[in-house]
């Protein structure tokens, strides 16, 4: 009977000894807790980081009598690095804010924390769109295309960042892989730039075909980049049209930029030429006499008046 009492009491003090421990152990884990709430208020928010991380730690060691108290530092601590890659992104160390801002969206997704993993990966986003125009606009397209094609793997259905791939892809000369982000771009909410992006490549091209006497190609491209809105292409392509012979192309191309000044006359001339060609003399005479006055073609103009519009 004594030995039964004598074990009742040891196992009775054991009892209250752990009790004891597990307390000032979960006293020393909300300390940590409170100090580093002190220095988030402080505005130290690294300090608090490290506090909350350690307060965490020293929870979870506890088990079901740390519980709330690991859910509380579980609830801040992808909310404070969300604020330190904010801080990093304001100082322009893009590299620092996108792994403080990937490690917020990690933790809030593992904590089942929806709406902050969210906010996490729309800051990433962000981030790495402003980083990759610095980039551009430096001229360092592989390294802003780096920084793009991040920011859609994050939000595939980010337009932005497909236009920003485009016009890196477009400057650094591969048109092709420019027009195929163009058009992801214009899937997804950039129609309207992304056309006015395209229908520049194709101007570009028109001209450089132009210039080096592919008439054809000139001719195509300028019919391309119209078709996207752009005219700054459309004369190079009408006259190249004219010089293969394509007087209805050549027309067509041509026709809307027939002006009423004489900034235009180049334009009027050679529609002059593609319906004479077509035998619509009345048309061609129409032309002929409104650059009839330009020192340039005053000579041919008059000529053909003489001839075609008696």
């Amino acid at each position: 009977m004594k030995k039964q009492i004598k074990i009742f009491v040891i196992a009775a003090f054991a009892l209250l000894f752990g009790s004891n421990v597990i307390a000032q152990d979960l006293s020393q884990a909300g300390e940590l807790y409170n100090n580093a709430a002190t220095a988030l208020n402080e505005g130290n928010s690294q300090v608090a980081l490290d506090g909350f991380k350690q307060a965490l730690a020293a929870a979870e060691a506890l088990g079901e009598e740390g519980a709330a108290l690991a859910t509380d530092c579980k609830n801040i601590i992808p909310k404070i690095y969300i604020q330190l890659g904010k801080e990093a992104a304001s100082n322009k160390d893009m590299d620092k804010a996108a792994e403080l801002l990937g490690q917020a969206n990690k933790l809030a997704t593992e904590y089942g924390q929806t709406e902050v993993a969210a906010s996490a990966k729309e800051t990433l986003t962000q981030v790495l769109i402003a980083d990759g125009n610095s980039l551009l606009n430096e001229k360092k397209y592989a390294e802003a295309i780096a920084s793009y094609t991040k920011a859609t793997e994050l939000d595939p259905a980010n337009g932005v960042a497909y236009l920003r791939i485009g016009m890196c892809k477009g400057a650094s000369g591969d048109e092709q892989g420019a027009i195929e982000a163009y058009n992801k771009a214009a899937e997804n909410g950039q129609e309207d730039n992304a056309k006015k992006q395209m229908g520049n490549i194709y101007a570009k091209k028109a001209v450089a075909c132009y210039k080096a006497k592919d008439n054809q190609g000139a001719v195509d491209a300028a019919v391309k980049a119209s078709e996207y809105g752009n005219s700054a292409a459309a004369k190079v392509g009408g006259i190249c049209a004219f010089n293969l012979k394509k007087n209805d192309q050549a027309i067509s191309l041509l026709e809307p930029l027939a002006g009423p000044d004489a900034k235009t006359n180049d334009v009027k001339y050679y529609l002059a030429r593609a319906y004479e060609a077509k035998g619509n003399n009345a048309k061609a005479c129409t032309y002929y006499k409104a650059v009839a006055s330009d020192a340039k073609y005053k000579a041919f103009a008059d000529s053909k008046i003489g001839t075609l519009c008696k």
